[in-house]
């Protein structure tokens, strides 16, 4: 039997997937930074997935594509470029929870709604933690929980806003 300290770190891992605000890499390939949580995961899935959050691109001129080594002694990743990476990762790591903090940090607005709207279509069938200072990203989340910035911890506003059904991606 596992102790039960073990078994509080485990079960959030078995059921979260996270992208945090401040992402890292490995000094491994792309390939292997994408398979962390989904070592099973094949090369077509990762490169639609990449291509679906606007990576398509960057992964073109790649010389070595998903073999590419990524830094800090490899390619050079921007911060959106990076943001996405890590954004695919939770994806890919198909948990029934997703936690994206500042997921279009770095990102245009046009590439922002690209991304929201790959995001929403991926993990259709999944509890999406959606953390922004985008206003108008929340109109495209049924519920909508405030959380407001006191002197000490934040705490969440009274009452969820209502933003109706998320709104189609303009397909």
């Amino acid at each position: 039997m596992l102790p039960r300290a073990v078994l509080a770190l485990a079960v959030p891992a078995m059921l979260l997937a996270w992208s945090p605000e401040q992402p890292g890499l490995f000094p491994a390939t792309l390939r292997a930074n994408l398979r962390v949580g989904a070592p099973q995961a094949s090369d077509a899935l990762i490169v639609a997935l990449l291509r679906r959050l606007r990576l398509g691109p960057w992964l073109d001129q790649l010389e070595q594509g998903l073999d590419t080594v990524l830094a800090p002694w490899g390619q050079p990743v921007s911060g959106g470029e990076l943001q996405r990476l890590s954004v695919a990762r939770a994806l890919l790591a198909d948990r029934p929870v997703l936690l994206l903090d500042e997921p279009t940090r770095h990102l245009d607005a046009a590439t922002a709604g690209d991304v929201l709207a790959a995001v929403l279509d991926q993990a259709a069938d999944r509890s999406l933690l959606w953390v922004t200072h985008r206003p108008e990203e929340l109109a495209r989340f049924p519920v909508v929980r405030r959380l407001a910035t006191a002197p000490g911890p934040r705490v969440a506003a009274p009452g969820a806003a209502r933003c109706g059904p998320p709104r189609s991606a303009g397909r």
